[in-house]
């Protein structure tokens, strides 16, 4: 087993009514990490959208490996139907992506605030005795995680991006966001129905179809 660090797992769109759940991890060779302060990588929280995308360039260029899964709406609202809440979809996804990349080490953001009984119920799911460190807040305490949390971030960005483009402003995609549920209305007015990209499980679009 190669000596690597895996920022595995971080995350973006977990809360949004619209667009996907986009989680990432990457893979780096502990001689890489040093760069990474270098380069100016921290939380992607702490970084302007235009930063974001100057640093993911440099960032797919320094890891060994870099996945990234996208969980549509649909497939949101697919899961949940079936009792799966959203820390088990996370947790289940958080546990897939290491096993595609070959390390020492998992370093990742914890899924809800129990740090411990996420961690146990990681490794359970990966069947294997790796060094694992979970930790709530991992994406500003360690920039490899901090790494996964920009391109995740970025990724989902580009899909509303995307949305944006073919129908419109549709705001953050946050049930808090007024553009937001301005769109969802008027969609559901011309339309009569919301569109495939919305998780119509969530509770700000229960009451507009």
């Amino acid at each position: 087993m190669s000596d690597i660090l895996i920022a595995t797992v971080d995350e973006a769109g977990r809360g949004p009514v619209i667009g996907p759940l986009v989680i990432c991890g990457v893979a780096f060779p502990k001689d890489k990490l040093d760069e990474l302060s270098k380069a100016g990588v921290k939380d992607s929280k702490k970084l302007s959208p235009r930063r974001r995308g100057q640093l993911v360039g440099w960032i797919r260029g320094a890891p060994e490996t870099v996945e990234i899964t996208e969980l549509t709406a649909q497939t949101v609202d697919r899961l949940r139907r079936n009792g799966v809440n959203m820390n088990r979809i996370e947790t289940i996804e958080f546990a897939t992506i290491p096993k595609k990349l070959v390390a020492s080490a998992v370093y990742t953001d914890s899924v809800g605030p129990n740090s411990e009984k996420f961690a146990d119920t990681l490794r359970s799911f990966l069947y294997t005795d790796i060094d694992l460190t979970v930790e709530c807040k991992a994406d500003e305490n360690y920039l490899q995680v901090s790494a996964a949390s920009i391109l995740a971030k970025v990724k989902r960005d580009e899909r509303v991006r995307e949305l944006e483009e073919k129908h419109g402003e549709i705001g953050s995609g946050y049930p808090s966001d007024e553009r937001t549920v301005r769109f969802l209305e008027k969609w559901v007015e011309d339309h009569a129905e919301l569109p495939s990209f919305v998780r119509r499980s969530w509770r700000t679009a229960n009451g507009l179809e």
